[in-house]
């Protein structure tokens, strides 16, 4: 039977080290490695999305501006005018609250994009841990990971982590997402940059987390926007019929931007399996499509379109359904944020 004796020797690159075993097998310490004390490391990637790419309503941009603006301007009012005294660590903490598909997550791309910096992308379950003592360490290590790449912190599904903690914890599990809440708490205190959350669901925040927080509210686009993002997503190369009517499409309300990219790549399989143009008749088929529930699907009764929605698609519907009158088909694309 073999006996593992390792040591350590020295590289020429002071600081580093391999381990060599018995066997001759070097094992040098890889960029994921874990510590006891600092958790695993989170590696931040460039931003997908650029500012000029968002489609927002006026006043949720403006929100979001004031919010970067805040990490523009903050190495003149901390260190030139002197405000590092009274705040040694300043940062800002946004929670971007809002339906799916509203653009939570593109803004926040966009928002590292103008600021010049990686993204840092984490959420709940990448955090949580089934060691105990683990969760709080991930926390402490997703915070050192982002300062020393100079990234910002977006952490999506932020709903529980966020959530007040336990008066009076009764399982491990509470005790465990309790010491998470209070480390968040201390790493944001300490983190000089931009923190973002996402969450898609209402909640009673800690109120200390709340005290914290500057909450921006992404709600559905209304009709200008919407005319935008249905510009932006029939690009120039698609085919079209040319009765096509924007204008038309924009005045169906109670969609999200999602909604319309999904119909839009539906309509697009649909004609291109019938070897015909973008009607339409298959875009409003295909966005009725997209937003109706699972249940309608399966025959059950699901929560309807509200009365304006649905009344704006069988009107498009019947004013369309001369040009092509059969549905589109072909896979619906799975979620795309």
């Amino acid at each position: 039977m073999h006996s593992l004796i390792g040591a350590f020797t020295q590289r020429q690159r002071p600081g580093s080290f391999q381990l060599v075993a018995s066997y001759g097998e070097v094992r040098p310490p890889g960029p994921d490695a874990v510590s006891a004390r600092q958790g695993p490391r989170f590696i931040a990637t460039d931003p997908l999305h650029t500012f000029d790419k968002l489609l927002l309503t006026r006043e949720i941009e403006e929100r979001l501006l004031d919010c970067i603006a805040f990490v523009e301007v903050a190495p003149l009012v901390f260190d030139t005018w002197g405000l590092r005294a009274i705040e040694p660590h300043p940062s800002v903490a946004v929670n971007f609250r809002g339906p799916p598909g509203t653009g939570k997550t593109m803004a926040a791309h966009a928002a590292a994009s103008r600021l010049g910096k990686k993204i840092l992308l984490s959420r709940l379950s990448e955090l949580e841990s089934k060691y105990h003592g683990d969760g709080p360490k991930n926390i402490v290590a997703l915070f050192d990971s982002a300062k020393e790449q100079d990234a910002i912190v977006f952490i999506d599904e932020a709903e529980s982590l966020l959530s007040r903690r336990f008066a009076q914890p009764e399982q491990a599990a509470e005790s465990a997402i309790n010491s998470m809440r209070t480390e968040l708490l201390m790493a944001l205190d300490a983190f000089d940059g931009l923190a973002i959350f996402a969450s898609n669901l209402p909640h009673s925040y800690d109120t200390a987390m709340e005290s914290r927080l500057l909450n921006i509210e992404f709600t559905l686009p209304d009709l200008p926007t919407r005319r935008r993002i249905w510009e932006a997503h029939l690009v120039p190369g698609l085919p079209v019929d040319p009765e096509l009517s924007i204008d038309r499409l924009a005045s169906i309300d109670g969609v999200s931007g999602r909604d319309i990219k999904l119909s839009v790549i539906t309509a697009a399989i649909g004609a291109a399996r019938r070897k015909t143009v973008v009607t339409e008749a298959l875009l409003v088929s295909a966005l009725e499509r997209q937003r109706r529930p699972p249940s309608a699907e399966q025959g059950e009764a699901g929560p309807p379109l509200d009365p304006q929605t649905a009344e704006a698609v069988k009107s498009r519907l019947r004013g369309s359904a001369k040009n092509d009158p059969a549905p589109p088909d072909g896979p619906a694309p799975s979620d795309i944020s």
